[in-house]
């Protein structure tokens, strides 16, 4: 797939932005703090964006050679980095980023470990996220997306001769430097004064109004992730009840059927949905009842458990045109969509989940370091949501396929490049076009 310069430009800086972040992330959870890692002043790491812009183009003109592949995803993964530190030298006189000399293809910048690691995180990026980044820049109109170009790279080029000015300068004036400490203090003291400034609104709006670190169900001790039930805990019971979902079901398929079956609702990645806000409904709804009898908490989930799955039925098949299971010949089915069975299924489920399951998981989740569990939920989040929407693009298109409806965009056409029939089928063998 050919790319115009703006669209390399504009993938150029959402990496650098997105590979500053990954790095900042990566030295506050090593050091407890924030630390910009930029040469530029702009939340930019160009390295990173460079490094993708080659992989973009690259990897698709090799494509059925994946051992090829994986040698230039390396190469370029380490590459990149090397000629940053050395670039950054050149320009500085300096080294800005101190490495362990450790042996890595031709040089010694990096360790074969770091590349490996960088390799498959540049895969995750043009797997999952690509994709999304890909459609969004095509929705944008063509004169929005050159002016956006055109400012970044202003000022960029001003941030980087304000860089290199900068570090001609041994020292700060004594009162310049007195007033960058002032504006430094001002700036964190700017998001308290701002909260403060809003809760005394709403006090006055609302008197019986308390912080939710009051409330009790959310009460969360301040050097513990994701203490009590908060939505850090609550997100991680949707992907881990997501990913064993899915594994128990394929078992099942396998001891029941003598086949092995993908049961994933995504693309990629072993995760059932149903499975992961089926858990999450079930401790945010049911877990006040963990110290009240067995039956009660049975109850709930049948019924919750029931009224669950039909919906989701009705969900997909509203709005896809797609069946993913169909119960019609099952004795005591409700409408094809569940049956009483299986909420009988979802009732002992439920017993076993919040008198057995959770609590441990739960200790276990709040054993996770503050930042690094911070972090890595919202990457979780991001690349699931960058999941979600591939697969509904591409289960659209399987469903306007189907019905001959040729790709009338260039997003349909990337779809239907990347996602065909054969992938679909495979990932959803049971999907029934209605």
């Amino acid at each position: 797939m050919e790319y115009t310069i703006y669209e390399l430009l504009f993938f150029l800086f959402f990496y650098s932005l997105l590979g500053w972040c990954v790095e900042v992330a990566y030295m506050a959870v090593r050091t407890g703090r924030f630390c910009n890692r930029g040469f530029f002043n702009m939340p930019l790491s160009l390295s990173y964006g460079f490094a993708m812009d080659l992989l973009i183009v690259l990897l698709p003109t090799l494509e059925g050679t994946w051992l090829l592949q994986a040698v230039v995803l390396m190469v370029v993964s380490s590459v990149s980095a090397q000629l940053a530190d050395e670039v950054s030298e050149r320009i500085t006189g300096q080294r800005l980023w101190e490495q362990e000399e450790r042996f890595l293809f031709a040089g010694k910048r990096l360790g074969f470990a770091h590349t490996l690691v960088m390799s498959g995180i540049a895969l995750l990026m043009l797997l999952l996220v690509h994709p999304v980044v890909y459609l969004f820049c095509q929705m944008l109109p063509a004169l929005v997306l050159k002016i956006a170009v055109a400012v970044v790279l202003t000022v960029l080029a001003a941030d980087f001769f304000a860089v290199l000015y900068a570090m001609k300068k041994a020292a700060l004036p004594e009162g310049m430097q007195i007033l960058s400490e002032e504006l430094q203090e001002q700036k964190e003291n700017f998001g308290l004064r701002l909260t403060r400034m809003i809760w005394r609104r709403l006090k006055k709006a609302y008197p019986n109004l308390r912080p939710a670190k009051e409330q009790e169900a959310c009460a969360r001790p301040a050097d513990v992730f994701a203490g009590g039930l908060c939505l850090d805990k609550i997100i991680w019971i949707f992907f881990i009840s997501a990913l064993g979902g899915d594994l128990i079901e394929t078992v099942y398929v396998k001891l029941t059927a003598d086949i092995w079956m993908s049961r994933s609702s995504v693309l990629y990645g072993t995760f059932s949905i149903v499975w992961g806000v089926g858990a999450a409904l079930l401790t945010v709804l049911l877990h006040r009842f963990s110290d009240q009898e067995d039956r009660y908490i049975f109850l709930g989930g049948f019924f919750l458990g029931g009224t669950y799955e039909y919906l989701c039925s009705v969900f997909t098949e509203v709005f896809f045109g797609t069946t993913f299971w169909d119960y019609s010949d099952m004795p005591f089915n409700i409408g094809g969509r569940t049956n009483l069975l299986f909420c009988a299924f979802w009732g002992i489920l439920a017993l076993v989940w919040v008198k057995i399951c959770y609590p441990p998981l739960s200790r276990q989740i709040e054993r996770i370091p503050a930042l690094a569990g911070k972090i890595l939920t919202w990457a979780c989040v991001a690349l699931m949501a960058c999941d979600i929407i591939i697969s509904v693009l591409a289960m659209v298109r399987y469903v306007e396929r189907a019905s001959g409806q040729e790709a009338e965009n260039r997003v349909e056409a990337f779809v239907d490049m990347h996602y065909p029939d054969e992938m679909i089928e495979w990932v959803w063998p049971n999907l029934r076009i209605e």
